[in-house]
């Protein structure tokens, strides 16, 4: 039983590793994606549909048998698991994050810059354009190296890198919920259903307010893996070096 609960709780569980917060991020989709579904069911059109698709052929025999399968929303089961798959396999909030930039300016702002700073590496402004240049591999060398959650010995604490992971959770899980909900929003929209639409956009702008408030925080999860990293000697030396090269 408790490992059913789990499982159907995944998305209040604090992330160990990046494949663990990947599960969460599944898992809010999964919920967001049939509660959307759900509401989306009271346009008569696309309930119409969905229920011309779950009771045709094969399928709506499988369906009879269901136990409240009137109530349960069957069609949206199927797209929110469909949802959660490829939000795993596409790993969606990066998407996101390729396009908004959130990434690339948080690494090079608050953790690579910061990083070269304490090691005493100089940063000019065309420094900090190489760096930015070169974000992948240098946060890799000179920051994952050090603050890996699957390393058996890291310079910084697993509960540092945990809760910089769970606060890194929730902040993707808001950012995708404004998607999924302003997905919603155009959807209601487009088969008439207005109020709807200002409900699900209403959802999408609170998610948003609370992701800018959530990112806010993320700087202070950083700062103490960083201040572990420059107190190793050797660890710093490198770090410097490698910046010195750019």
């Amino acid at each position: 039983m408790e490992e059913v609960l789990k499982l159907v709780l995944l998305f209040l569980s604090i992330p160990k590793n990046y494949a663990d917060m990947l599960r969460k991020l599944s898992s809010f989709a999964f919920y967001e994606t049939y509660f959307i579904t759900l509401l989306l069911r009271a346009n008569p059109i696309l309930d119409t549909f969905f229920m011309t698709i779950e009771s045709r052929g094969p399928i709506g025999k499988v369906v009879a048998i269901i136990p409240y399968h009137e109530v349960l929303n069957l069609s949206g089961i199927v797209i929110a698991f469909v949802m959660a798959v490829l939000t795993h396999m596409f790993q969606f909030h990066d998407r996101i994050s390729d396009v908004l930039g959130i990434r690339r300016r948080f690494d090079r702002r608050r953790i690579l810059i910061p990083l070269s700073q304490r090691v005493g590496s100089v940063v000019t402004k065309d420094k900090e354009t190489r760096i930015g240049k070169h974000r992948d591999e240098l946060m890799r060398a000179v920051f994952y190296r050090y603050a890996s959650s699957r390393a058996d010995k890291s310079l910084v604490d697993k509960h540092d890198i945990e809760q910089a992971l769970n606060a890194w959770s929730w902040f993707w899980v808001c950012v995708e919920a404004v998607a999924y909900f302003g997905a919603g929003a155009m959807s209601a929209c487009w088969l008439g259903s207005p109020d709807l639409a200002r409900t699900f956009a209403i959802i999408a702008t609170a998610f948003l307010i609370i992701a800018f408030v959530q990112y806010m925080r993320l700087a202070g999860y950083a700062r103490p893996q960083i201040d572990s990293i420059v107190a190793d000697p050797t660890a710093a030396f490198d770090i410097k070096n490698q910046l010195d090269a750019l």
